[in-house]
Formats: structure tokens, C-alpha cells, sequence
């Protein structure tokens, strides 16, 4: 016999669960802003208790009005007292209402900002390994409008649940008091709101969740479309991408038209089911009356019927609010999920001598990026402080991840790395980064001025300082060309700077960190002739006293490193210098005629 839960219904079974869970630590976002909560909370208590004399007041209103055949007669003096009660009630509960709104803004704004900060934090915190598996857009999606999702739930529910909690309890009581049969009839039809509500809002739930993973798909794509335009156009994949946008659309709005709809059955369901009450407490209220039973007068049923509109009126809010609530408990589920991932640690306990000296000891590393699949195996090097070491091999080798394990983006599966006899797993990995500076293939450039971006590898250097490391670098040369030189504006994507300009950059950036050993990868890829020749000037010049690794396919570059260990299956296959791996006539030796031959 099968017990397996067919996949539908145990989506339905969970979701409800999870939904609560994700509303308690929602509003647990809360526990910050108790001063405001307290301010808004009097102020809310105040106007809703004055909103609740309303309906007795212009009922006994109503009872001052005697109606006979000789005409209309009514007590003037008093319908006249209560009149002037009404609009003082009137003015002073909507100046409460309207400094509890100003309240309720503001917590919004603190609980949002919060919330962002906190997952802004959590993505900067992360390991290099977290976004592999997760895309930029979808980031960015979570940090922006799953964010604002939350900012209206908080400021649409806050007020109306503390508000209904009062309007609900205070005219339960208020009704019971004029009238417990009447209050029963009213009472009939809370129970069909509820049933309905919760029936519907299981359904919606799972809608919305879908539709906040969709935005993110569709971000991603939309940012992989716009980096990728030259590509796009170049292999004329122009309709294909718009036809995926277009799949990527319908997947959205398939799955935010069924929850809409969902959620837009609420209204009128809630008016059909709040006229049959107020239908209900006429009729009944109609033959007390004439049957002159419980003391019922025109004015307790005018009376009542304002109190079930009161009474019913933040159920009715709270079930149209469903559509509102599952998109938002949707969004707060995949920030949390952010949040609570696990940030990557500056783990260590060991420090580093401060020396000039850096040896690295590579010893039988084992590494895998899909369990199964090596990219290193049993790999083992020695690098002695102040050697140039060179890594070649074709591409895929396993020369780049050698470098993201020695900088500690990832762990090896087995094996070990040592700087000077220590285990850089017990080191700590601040400190790490601050002896072994990466000038990485894809250098990048920030959003800011080109000092800026020299200025991130030393954030306390001086302007001395960045220009010198500008000049010792040769970047100079290309910063004065600029528009308005070290101050010119650069950003992430800039297209006005070539391949081989940013790299500069990047290593003045590099200089400005003193390390103790330099490993620069691909540093000379893209680049023509005449700028290789700059970067190498510059890269020599960098490279004085130092511990550096270096990652080429052009071997013409690394022709005087001291040693070039050539990779082959995540492993050493040949070591030596230039001329003995050129004697060996090996895989170097191939390698170095085939890039002869092609350059030709």
C-alpha cells in the first residue's frame, strides 16, 4: 500500500504551518519599537473606544424622536446634547487616528530598514560558494520587493489587529449588555466569514509563494539579458530571449492571477455574508419590537445594526487582507530563509608572525565542486617565500581553484594548506586575505571615483599613498588620460575602460594592501600587446620581495618565474623552471609550441 502524500496535498498541509511560523517571527521584528507600539496603541485604544459610543449615542438620538399622527415631536435639548457629543467624539477620534497613522509609518519604516539592513549584512557575510547556487536577481528581488511586501503588511495589519482586538471585544460586550439574543443573531455569521477565510487563504498561500520566486527568475533573467546584450546580438539570440522573458511572464502572472482571484472572491463574499446579518438583525429586531420582547426599541435595532457593521468590520478587513497577508508571509519566508543561512565565519586562532617571509605548502589537496567530480586530486606543491611560482595547464585544470582554496572561499575535501607551518584553516581569514592578496580574473571595479577604487585595498591610506601606488603600478599613465583623472567616475560595468585598464587598477589596488605574497590570475588575458607589456612592467614591480603565484595561458609571460608547476587531472604533472620543462619536452614543452606556432 502507497502512503505517500500526493505532492499537492502536502503542499497544502504545509504551507499553513509554515505560514505561522513566518508570522510569529514577523511580528517577533517587532519587539524593537515597543515605545512607538505603546504611543500607538493608546492613541489607537482612545480613538476606538470613542468610535464605539458612536452607534448608542445616535441611537439614543433616535429614541428622542416620537413619531404620531399629530406629527413629529422630539426632546430638543437633548437631541441637541448628543449631537454636539457626536462631533466632539468625531473631531477627537480622527486626531487620534491621525497621529496613530504617523506612528504606524514610522515603525513600518524602522521594522523595513531593519529587516533590509539585517539581510544586506547576511549577503555580504556570505561565502563565495552561497552564490553559486543563488542568482543575483533573485538577491536583489528579496532585498527589494519582498522587502516592500513586508513594509505593507506592517503598516496595513499593525493598526488592524490591535484595532480589531478592541472593536471586537468592545462591542461583544456592549451588544451582550443591550441584547444577547440579538447579539447571537449577529454572532451566526462570524463563523461562515472564518470558515471561508481559512479555506481560501490555505490555497493563496502556495500562489504567492510562487509568484515571489517567479520575480526572481524574472530579475535574473532581465540582468543576465542586459550584461549579455553584445552576446545577444552578435549570435542573433534576440527572439529566444524574448521569447523565455515571455515564459518567464506567463509563469508569473499564471500564478499571480489564480491567487488574486482567490483573493479577490473575499470582498464580495464577506458583503453577501454581512448583508444576510444585517437582514438577520432587522427581521429578528423587527418582532421583538412588535412583540414588545426584551425591551427592544427602533432605536436598539438602529443601534445594533451599526454595532454588527462595527463588530464585523475587522473580520472583514482581516479576510480581505489575506490576499495582502499570504504575498507578504511568501516575501518574509525567503528573506528569512537568507538571514538564517550560515554567514561565513573569520575562523581561526592562530597568528601569523610579522615577517617579510611567506612560504605555502601545498599538501595532497583534494577537492570537488560536485561531490564525485575532482577538479583537484591529491594535489601537492612547496613554494618557498619569495619564489615566483607560475600555474599552467589547459583550461579547467584546476589552477583557479587552487586559488580560491588558498584565499579560503572554499574548504578542501582532504588535504591541507600551509602559510609558514600553519594550517590556514587555523588562521583567521581576515587576517588571511590581509598576507595574500588576489588580483582575481575578474577584477572588478566599484561604483565611485578611480581613487576610490585604488583606496579599497587600504581604506586608512592617504592620497600620497594611492598616487604612489598608482605610479609604482604604471596606472597612472592610463588615470591622467581620464576625463578628470584620479577623480573620474568609474562604475561596476564601466564600458569606457578596457580590460587591461581596469586590471591596472586593480593592482594599484593590490599594492596598497602590503602583502606578504601576491597571486595574481590571468592578469594579462584580453589584453593586447602593447598593454601586456605595461601590466608586466607593473606586475614586476608589484612582485619585488614577495611570495607570488601566478596564473597564465600566455607562457611567453611567465618565461622568468623561478618555478611552473604544469596541471594536469587536479594534479602536478611537470615542475621546474622555463628551460627545464622546455628540455623535458613534455606537456609544457607542447603547450609553449603550439602557443609559438598559433602567434606566428
Amino acid at each position: 500500500m502507497d502512503n505517500r502524500i500526493p505532492i499537492g496535498e502536502m503542499r497544502e498541509k504545509e504551507a499553513p504551518r509554515s505560514a505561522v511560523k513566518t508570522l510569529k517571527r514577523l511580528f517577533g521584528c517587532l519587539a524593537d519599537q515597543r515605545a512607538p507600539i505603546i504611543g500607538m496603541l493608546a492613541l489607537l485604544t482612545a480613538s476606538t473606544l470613542l468610535n464605539l459610543l458612536i452607534p448608542e449615542l445616535i441611537g439614543r438620538a433616535v429614541d428622542t424622536l416620537d413619531v404620531s399622527r399629530t406629527g413629529l415631536a422630539f426632546d430638543r435639548e437633548r437631541l441637541t446634547a448628543l449631537l454636539l457629543l457626536l462631533a466632539g467624539i468625531f473631531l477627537f477620534s480622527s486626531l487620534f487616528s491621525y497621529f496613530q497613522g504617523r506612528l504606524s509609518a514610522k515603525i513600518t519604516r524602522n521594522v523595513s530598514l531593519s529587516i533590509r539592513k539585517s539581510l544586506s549584512e547576511k549577503l555580504i557575510r556570505m561565502p563565495v560558494s552561497f552564490f553559486d547556487s543563488h542568482r543575483s536577481g533573485d538577491m536583489a528581488a528579496r532585498l527589494t520587493d519582498d522587502i516592500d511586501n513586508i513594509a505593507t503588511l506592517i503598516s496595513r495589519s499593525l493598526g488592524t489587529v490591535i484595532s480589531a482586538v478592541i472593536v471586537i471585544v468592545g462591542c461583544l460586550v456592549i451588544m451582550l449588555i443591550k441584547n444577547p439574543l440579538l447579539t447571537l443573531v449577529c454572532l451566526s455569521t462570524v463563523a461562515l466569514n472564518i470558515i471561508c477565510t481559512a479555506a481560501l487563504s490555505k490555497r493563496m498561500f502556495g500562489y504567492f509563494r510562487r509568484q515571489q520566486k517567479s520575480v526572481g527568475d524574472m530579475n535574473s533573467h532581465i540582468e543576465q539579458s542586459v550584461a549579455a546584450k553584445k552576446t545577444i546580438d552578435a549570435y542573433q539570440l534576440t527572439e529566444e530571449v524574448i521569447a523565455e522573458n515571455e515564459r518567464l511572464s506567463d509563469g508569473q502572472m499564471d500564478a499571480s492571477i489564480k491567487a488574486r482571484v482567490l483573493g479577490g472572491a473575499i470582498p464580495p463574499l464577506m458583503c453577501i455574508i454581512g448583508n444576510i446579518n444585517f437582514l438577520l438583525i432587522v427581521a429578528v429586531g423587527a418582532l421583538l419590537y412588535i412583540n414588545g420582547g426584551f425591551g427592544v426599541t427602533i432605536g436598539t435595532i438602529q443601534a445594533f445594526t451599526l454595532y454588527s457593521r462595527q463588530f464585523t468590520k475587522p473580520i472583514n478587513e482581516f479576510s480581505e487582507m489575506v490576499s495582502q497577508l499570504m504575498s507578504a508571509l511568501a516575501s518574509a519566508e525567503r528573506v528569512f530563509e537568507i538571514i538564517d543561512a550560515q554567514p561565513e565565519e573569520d575562523d581561526g586562532m592562530s597568528a601569523l608572525e610579522e615577517n617579510e617571509s611567506c612560504s605555502i605548502s601545498f599538501e595532497h589537496v583534494t577537492f570537488s565542486y560536485v561531490p564525485g567530480v575532482r577538479v583537484l586530486d591529491d594535489f601537492s606543491l612547496d613554494i618557498q617565500s619569495g619564489q615566483r611560482v607560475a600555474l599552467v595547464g589547459r583550461t579547467g585544470a584546476g589552477k583557479t581553484t587552487l586559488i580560491h582554496l588558498l584565499m579560503r572561499f572554499y574548504e578542501p575535501d582532504s588535504g591541507r594548506i600551509l602559510i609558514d607551518g600553519t594550517d590556514i584553516r587555523d588562521i583567521e581569514k581576515s587576517r588571511l586575505r590581509k598576507t595574500v592578496t588576489a588580483v582575481l580574473q575578474n577584477a572588478a571595479l566599484i561604483d565611485g571615483t578611480v581613487r576610490d577604487n585604488i583606496a579599497y585595498g587600504d581604506l586608512n591610506a592617504d592620497e600620497a599613498a594611492v598616487e604612489n601606488a598608482a605610479k609604482i603600478t604604471c596606472a597612472s599613465d592610463i588615470i591622467d588620460k581620464l576625463e578628470n583623472g584620479m577623480d573620474t567616475e568609474v562604475s561596476h560595468d564601466d564600458s569606457r575602460l578596457s580590460r587591461g585598464e581596469i586590471q591596472l587598477i586593480c593592482l594599484a589596488r593590490a599594492s596598497l594592501t602590503k602583502p606578504r605574497a601576491l597571486v595574481l590570475d590571468e592578469a594579462m588575458s584580453s589584453v593586447d600587446s602593447a598593454t601586456e607589456a605595461v601590466i608586466r612592467r607593473a606586475m614586476l614591480t608589484l612582485m619585488q620581495g614577495k611570495t607570488c603565484i601566478v596564473i597564465a595561458h600566455r607562457l611567453s609571460t611567465i618565461t622568468n618565474a623561478d618555478k611552473i608547476a604544469v596541471f594536469q587531472d587536479g594534479r602536478v604533472a611537470e615542475l621546474g623552471d622555463h628551460r627545464e620543462l622546455l628540455a623535458k619536452k613534455g606537456i609544457y614543452y607542447k603547450l609553449y609550441q603550439n602557443q609559438c606556432i598559433n602567434s606566428r
